[in-house]
């Protein structure tokens, strides 16, 4: 029965879910090596940043509000004593609305948080090509009225170009980081943090909402009622499918 029921919610979550929210990939699944187009306009394979570790990012250049804080996250921790930045690793940031996130416009974006695009790249691509990078990488996003609905992460990938780790939250702890990066080295060690995906990092990416009055994400609760409405329905087809099939089990007995 409880089996059953967590179906139900699964299965409604997924249908209340908005098309291309559900990113799922197991720690140690490889990305695919796709052409992006960096910050000058320079076109470049994922595959040429192969040999150190990746901190992979998504933002949206016209975001206001935890793109920026998340970003300027990064670039601390980055800068911290012993981090390893630009020698042991380097960073990707993805601009994901393509149709204003142009070279130029990533550009401005990464200025404000680097002055050396060498170690730390700021790129994009077609609409196609991001939406499938992103899916791999396990993130999701959603267009609103405001912008995007999205939850803030670094995905830390090896140097074969597999997802080692996903770091959620606005702020990234350096030692956190670091200790990922070192561990994303060696595939025996497994993921330094276990990695979110499945209906973990389902649930994360459709649940919460950018709440502009405190600044932070927080629960969907117009989301999260359709769901609620919908496991009522289901939970009363299913008492109702069994109280027929008893039924109809006694009458045949009898």
């Amino acid at each position: 029965m409880l089996r059953a029921l967590a179906s139900i919610i699964i299965a409604i979550l997924a249908l209340a879910a908005p098309p291309a929210s559900f990113a799922e990939v197991p720690a140690g699944a490889g990305l695919t090596d796709r052409t992006l187009v960096d910050q000058d306009g320079k076109a470049f394979r994922l595959s040429e940043l192969y040999g150190k570790p990746i901190v992979l990012s998504f933002v949206y250049t016209t975001c206001i509000h935890t793109c920026g804080t998340h970003t300027d996250s990064l670039k601390g921790a980055f800068k911290s004593p012993g981090s390893g930045f630009g020698t042991e690793f380097n960073a990707l940031t993805i601009g994901f609305d393509t149709a204003n996130d142009t070279p130029a416009a990533l550009k401005e974006y990464g200025a404000n948080f680097t002055d050396d695009f060498g170690p730390w790249r700021f790129a994009t691509s077609d609409q196609k090509t991001v939406d499938a990078l992103a899916r791999e990488a396990g993130f999701a996003y959603r267009k609103t009225e405001n912008g995007f609905d999205h939850p803030t992460l670094a995905v830390v990938i090896g140097p074969e170009g597999r997802v080692a780790t996903r770091l959620y939250g606005n702020q990234v702890d350096p030692g956190e980081l670091s200790r990922a990066v070192r561990l994303s080295t060696d595939p025996a060690a497994g993921p330094a943090v276990p990695a979110s995906s499945g209906i973990m990092a389902f649930l994360k990416s459709i649940c919460y909402t950018y709440d502009e009055k405190t600044g932070a994400y927080g629960p969907d609760y117009g989301f999260l009622a359709k769901v609620a409405m919908g496991l009522v329905v289901y939970t009363a087809f299913l008492f109702f499918a069994l109280y027929i099939f008893r039924t109809a089990r006694k009458r045949s007995g009898a």
